[in-house]
Order: C-alpha cells, then structure tokens, then sequence
C-alpha cells in the first residue's frame, strides 16, 4: 500500500502541468518541512540546480537569498547563484539560480529591475499586465523561470494601521498600504464586502486571483513557469496586537485558499519563521472587539538572531537563523516540483540510473522498454492516476515490449524497478 500510494504522489508532482487538475496535489512548505531538505535525494537536489527561481520583492524578499547563501555555507551540496543587479544569469545545472529581477514593472515597461512591491504584482491592472510581459520575456528568451513567486513586505501592516469599523465576522479593524490601487494606498480586507470598511476595492482576493491568473497565463502559454502563493513577515513589535492579528487573519485566508485549490503551491513564510529549530511556536494574544482573546503567530526570538548567536541588521528584517529556515524550506519546495515524492529513501530503495530507454512517447499500441544491461530481468509496472495498477510486465533482454491496447487514453505511470533501483516515467497513451 505504502509504494501505491508513493506512486501516486510521484504522478501528481512529477506530471504537475499536465495532468487534470481534479487529480493535481497541493505543495505546502512550512514549518514541517524545514527539518525534511536534507532528505532531498541527489537527483532533485540536481534539478533544482537547474533552475531560475525569482522571489518578486522588496527588503524582506533578502531573506530568502540571505538564506540560501548561507545554507550553501553550511551545505554545500546547495550550490546557489544570486544576482541584486544586471542581466539574469542564463541556464546552468551547477547551481541553483535565486534572484528578485523582474523584466519591468509599474514605472518601467521593460529593463531588469530588482525591487517589486505591491503595486507591481497586484493593486492595479498595469501591474498584472508588467508581470505578465515580464513572463513571457523571460521565458521566450532563453531564461526559462522554473518558480516564481511574490516577497510580501508590511504590506498587510503599514502606513495605515487599524481604524475604522471592526469586521463583522473577525472582529479586527483592518490596516495595510495597496500602494497604486485604484482608490489610492489605504486599508483593505479580505473580500470585495470589506469596501465597506476600507473605501479600497484592493484586497486579499485581489492578491490571490492576480496570481492565480499568472499561473493561468504561463498555463494558457506553455511556460514552465509554477507561480507560487507566499505568506508575508511575522516581525517589527509595532505589528502585534490588533495589527499582528489581523495579519494573521489575512495568512489564514490565503492558507485556506491554497488548501481548497488542486495543483496550488504555498511558501509559507510566516508559518516557517514562527517556530524556531527545536519546534518552539510563539503565540501572542489580543483581545477582540467581541471581547474575546484571540492567540495568534508571531516570530520566534531565535530567528531574529545570527548564526553567532549576535544580530547585525542586513536588509531581511530577520536573522540569519530565521533566513537559513527560510532556505531550506524553499529546496524542499522545489524539489517537490521537480518531482520528488517528499519521501526519504527506503534503505531498500536506491534511484535508478536515468539510463532507461520507453518509446514511443506518446503511445499507442505498445511501449518499447530497453535497460542498459539487458541481462538482469526488470520489473515494469503502470499505473492510472489514482494509483491502482493496470499491468505489471518482466523486461527481459528477450521481451522488452509492453502492449497497452487495452488501454484508455490518458495519463498513466511507468514504474521500472530493476533489484533495489527504481525509476519512474510519464507515459501519454493516445
């Protein structure tokens, strides 16, 4: 059942843009995970070195590649290439490739830039416009984004703190800034009902469906592009209280809208930097307007120290312990969309050396599965979507072909398991 169930999840990750989306499985890194990046097997640490992931932000999106810098130190087989200025690095697979460079944004239509706010991912209808011009730049010139997702500042927080009428249902004033929305930089909400509230049309949905129709738009465009969701800081005393609790409230909604959606993919920033490494969770508390104390996250002291156990201020807002658990659950992230299965190694289990010829792909008829040795026997099993097995053929030097006409057409996996290594393939049959 266990190795049912693996090839299952190995479908769905593996096959991602592909596959129908009642099938697709959600990605979520937060705290959990941290403790998992060192499971990563060699071969998606190997492909996520192949990548150019893009962190869109301003002073807290450092974070991310403070992190992965530091992480490298402590880890080499994290290799990482981070660029704050120029022309993005082009393809390599001995490195990891982190940046926050966008090709414009609001106030410039095209050239590299490096600082992205809120009102370049999302306020306004020129904002979605820029990103998606900057999708397709880069992914029709030779600089193929593999993930891409949006660096939250103290946009939920700052420059209007709490005021107003508190929510109905929350029963927490709302704050923020929506730099360049169509209203102006004010307060906002949840949904389209907190206008009342805020006077300002920019809410937490606006943020959502901006990146939903990213996805949508490199979907829609064949880009390899995965734009992922984000949850923002947890730091700055000046952002507890009413203020740190509805913050909270606004994470909670764009976790809960993750979690309803197949194929979306969370980085959890929040949820990641409010416990620190022995797994300590800081709760804080503040009494609603309902009268009712309501505990909440917030940042852990450990990860607003360095490594040294000192704190010296390098533009995340956070220190570097706080950073390197960022790092490291961004790998885990992306290997997951590599197409890691989020398991460790069976002790019985070794990868298979991708030496592995199937053809035709797609398939009709038949598969032709040719090993490299063709004098050991090899074990070919495929599955449907859902993971229940279709066929199981032996692979022989003699008998290499698999015959699927009794097959729908569809979506199916290809197990290939040859004494204690096992590789898997994307099998399209017309």
């Amino acid at each position: 059942m266990k190795k049912l169930l693996t090839a299952v999840w190995i479908l769905t990750l593996l096959l991602l843009s592909n596959v129908p989306a009642e099938v697709q499985c959600q990605i979520i890194a937060d705290h959990t995970v941290v403790d998992k990046y060192d499971q990563i097997p060699q071969q998606y640490i190997d492909k996520v070195k192949e990548m150019w992931v893009i962190v869109a932000g301003e002073s807290h999106s450092k974070g991310y590649r403070i992190g992965c810098r530091l992480l490298e130190e402590l880890d080499p087989r994290f290799q990482v290439s981070i660029r704050e200025s120029g022309v993005p690095e082009g393809y390599t697979d001995a490195h990891m490739r982190l940046s926050s460079a966008t090709w414009g944004d609001l106030n410039n239509p095209d050239g590299w830039v490096y600082s992205y706010g809120e009102e370049d991912w999302f306020t306004n209808a020129t904002a979605l416009t820029r990103t998606r011009a900057h999708l397709t730049h880069c992914n029709t010139n030779n600089l193929a984004i593999a993930a891409m997702g949006f660096g939250w500042c103290w946009d939920m927080t700052s420059n209007n703190w709490p005021a107003g009428t508190p929510d109905p249902v929350h029963q927490v004033r709302w704050a923020g800034r929506s730099s360049a929305g169509p209203e102006g930089s004010k307060r906002w909400g949840l949904d389209a009902g907190d206008y009342a509230l805020t006077d300002n049309s920019v809410c937490m949905d606006t943020y959502l469906n901006a990146t939903d129709g990213y996805n949508a738009f490199c979907t829609g465009n064949t880009y390899p592009t995965k734009v992922f969701y984000t949850t923002g800081p947890v730091d700055a005393n000046e952002n507890l209280g009413e203020n740190g609790y509805q913050r909270f409230i606004k994470h909670e909604y764009i976790r809960d809208f993750v979690q309803a959606g197949a194929g979306r993919i969370l980085f959890d920033y929040a949820d990641i930097l409010c416990r620190n490494d022995a797994g300590e969770r800081r709760v804080v508390s503040w009494t609603d307007f309902g009268g009712v104390t309501r505990e909440y996250q917030a940042i852990h002291a450990d990860n607003l120290i360095d490594l040294d156990g000192g704190y010296v201020e390098d533009g995340d807002h956070i220190g570097e312990r706080g950073a390197v658990r960022l790092a490291k659950a961004l790998w885990w992230m992306l290997a997951r969309m590599a197409g890691w299965d989020g398991q460790p190694l069976a002790t019985d289990e070794k990868p298979m050396a991708d030496r592995t010829i199937v053809y035709p792909v797609p398939a009709r008829d038949f598969l032709i599965v040719e090993p490299e040795d063709l004098s050991g026997v090899m074990l070919a099993e495929l599955f449907d979507v859902r993971g229940n097995i279709i066929l199981s053929e032996n692979i022989t030097g003699i008998n290499t072909k698999i015959n699927l006409s009794g097959l729908d057409s569809g979506l199916y996996l290809l197990k290939i398991t040859a004494g204690d290594q096992i590789a898997y393939r994307k099998i399209i049959r017309l």
